[in-house]
């Protein structure tokens, strides 16, 4: 079976749902976002202050480098991985699983959540202009797409599994 990644904005559920699929489907998990705080010790909220962006960026795609060529994988990418058409080249091959939710949703799920440094000015308004900044890119690199609004956990993870069944990509 092809690989899948995880892709959509932050706070809509990626790395637990891609935790629970990986599980059900018998799948290895990672997590870029971990693999990249492992590679570079520190938070990315610190990264992000005290070596930029850019920097942040170019860590994020070395970490997917290491990691595309190993079969049977389940990742979770950061928010940002399908702005960078070099990001979405490497995981061409892969199933590309887009979770979505409302801006008031992430907003509640996120507000107290301290370590995203791209919401440190977080407002359900805020979280609707990044959605409406990305959505064209989330969209085009989405296999299947999947709301996370008012489902446990498990209920995204079942629903993920029947689309991908759905679609032919698990027989």
């Amino acid at each position: 079976m092809k690989s899948i990644a995880f892709i959509g904005m932050m706070g809509t559920g990626k790395t637990v749902t891609s935790r629970l699929v990986a599980e059900k489907l018998m799948m290895n998990f990672l997590d870029i976002d971990d693999c990249i705080v492992a590679k570079m010790g520190m938070p990315i909220s610190v990264a992000f202050l005290q070596l930029g962006e850019k920097t942040f960026r170019d860590y994020e795609y070395d970490t997917i480098c290491s990691i595309v060529w190993q079969p049977n994988f389940v990742i979770s990418c950061g928010g940002g991985v399908p702005l960078f058409e070099r990001n979405m080249e490497l995981i061409k091959d892969f199933i590309k699983v887009r979770l979505t939710a409302g801006p008031e949703e992430i907003y509640r799920r996120t507000k107290d959540d301290f370590a995203r440094p791209l919401l440190r000015d977080n407002s359900p308004a805020k979280i609707a202009q990044m959605m409406s900044e990305r959505e064209q890119a989330y969209a085009k690199a989405a296999d299947i797409t999947v709301s996370t609004d008012g489902k446990t956990i498990e209920q995204v993870a079942d629903e993920v599994i029947d689309q991908l069944k759905q679609k032919g990509f698990l027989v």
